[in-house]
């Protein structure tokens, strides 16, 4: 059930991020030793890829991995009074906050594909797809990280942000690893029900959604993840006064994943460096 995942610690993010790294002809993996990956992250909005990812994310730039993160819009539209803070002027803050987070997490500045906060179901589908497609083709990383069909919490952009990404892989066979977040799923249920009561979800948000994957932070990640957030100035006042220091942090410390497309999977089944044993269980402790 959602917010009840379980499962014993049987690894440390070096498992994940290792079985994401590329092969040589014969199957051998190129990257573990260093564990050094490209990850294209697609968002909808700015703070999607903190609160949803960070501990990953950050994960992979500690290793000396690279992040490339795109935003299809700004967030201008994230505010209960326009009045005060008019779309113009809070697209700049936000594009902001999120340079700074994605600093925080060691990522480069995102790219941005200009698309109107609360429009995304509105954009078509093959244009958008192809715009990711060319981020693709110019990065060519080893994974790819979105929204599932769920958007973690139903809102129409993130569930408009996956499709995209799911056709811009799809065009290109299907052959580069393509994993969503089902962070919801992962997380404790007091956090769910708090989130609840700021509105947080969509109406029959969110959804049980059975991870491949669940990674918990060790303390020098979750304290980068939090800086992120802490970045999103103008979105995470409500969350942070909803949860409390405590159970943001051990809200934040967990993420879920799911291998969504069978290139994801054969690496998530297939793949064991020399150093970590992986079991059956699917909970994995990000530690150094």
């Amino acid at each position: 059930a959602t917010g009840s995942v379980t499962g014993s610690v049987t690894g440390s993010v070096t498992d994940m991020v290792d079985r994401f790294a590329p092969e040589t002809a014969d199957g051998a993996i190129t990257g573990a030793i260093t564990g050094a990956i490209t990850v294209v992250a697609v968002w909808a909005h700015p703070d999607d890829e903190s609160l949803l990812a960070g501990g990953l994310l950050a994960e992979v730039t500690r290793r000396g991995g690279r992040v490339v993160t795109v935003s299809a819009t700004a967030g201008e539209h994230g505010t209960d009074d326009p009045v005060a803070e008019p779309p113009a002027r809070l697209a700049a803050r936000r594009v902001a906050e999120l340079d700074a987070a994605l600093a925080a997490l060691g990522a480069e500045p995102a790219i941005h594909l200009g698309y109107e906060d609360g429009g995304c179901c509105r954009v078509t589908e093959r244009l958008a797809a192809h715009l990711i497609g060319r981020v693709i083709d110019r990065v060519r990383p080893d994974v790819i990280l979105t929204f599932g069909p769920d958007g973690v919490t139903g809102h129409p952009d993130h569930r408009a942000v996956g499709r995209w990404v799911r056709r811009a892989v799809a065009d290109r066979g299907d052959r580069i690893p393509l994993v969503t977040t089902v962070a919801a799923s992962a997380w404790p249920a007091d956090g769910i029900d708090r989130l609840h009561s700021i509105e947080a979800f969509w109406p029959g948000f969110p959804k049980a959604i059975a991870p491949d994957l669940v990674v918990r932070l060790d303390d020098e990640l979750l304290a980068r993840k939090l800086a992120a957030i802490d970045c999103h100035g103008s979105q995470m006042g409500p969350v942070q006064d909803a949860l409390g220091v405590e159970r943001l942090e051990r809200v934040a410390r967990i993420e879920g994943y799911a291998a969504a497309n069978p290139a994801a999977r054969h690496h998530v089944a297939h793949h064991h460096v020399a150093h970590h044993h992986m079991s059956q269980e699917p909970e994995l402790l990000i530690a150094a």
